[in-house]
């Protein structure tokens, strides 16, 4: 067995930092959908910081709101049809599975889209934190 054995079953890991609390207005950067062996199908907003109230941040920096569709299949889902409602324009039951498959695929339609972010952390069952987010269109 060689260092690099399962090499071609992984994906690089080119994301940003996580998002963390703040008032934010992201361009979208790229949405995707990997799969890796430890975390199954994830949903990735590569998002680039244009103006935030969060100190650790600074303009220009990548980072990324991440859902994992694989461990958290309903609650994920929910938070990515929210998600792509608020790019796309339009209400929460116009978006179906062949959209969110447009928006992740080769075309990239939402690139360079402005967002806003509100998030916030909330307590979870288990006593650690999970990052809240509310999407909106800029004004």
């Amino acid at each position: 067995m060689g260092m690099f054995d399962g090499i071609e079953k992984v994906s690089s890991n080119q994301g940003g930092a996580w998002l963390l609390p703040g008032q934010h207005l992201f361009k979208i950067l790229a949405l995707k959908q990997p799969e890796n062996l430890r975390s199954g199908a994830c949903f990735i907003a590569e998002l680039e910081v244009v103006e935030t109230t969060q100190p650790d941040y600074t303009k220009g920096q990548s980072v990324s709101w991440i859902r994992n569709v694989t461990k958290h299949k309903e609650m994920a889902l929910a938070d990515i049809k929210s998600f792509l409602a608020t790019v796309a324009g339009c209400e929460e039951e116009e978006i179906d599975s062949a959209g969110a498959e447009m928006a992740v695929g080769p075309q990239q339609p939402f690139a360079g889209q402005l967002i806003r972010c509100e998030a916030f952390n909330r307590p979870t069952k288990d006593g650690g934190t999970f990052t809240r987010t509310i999407w909106s269109t800029p004004e």
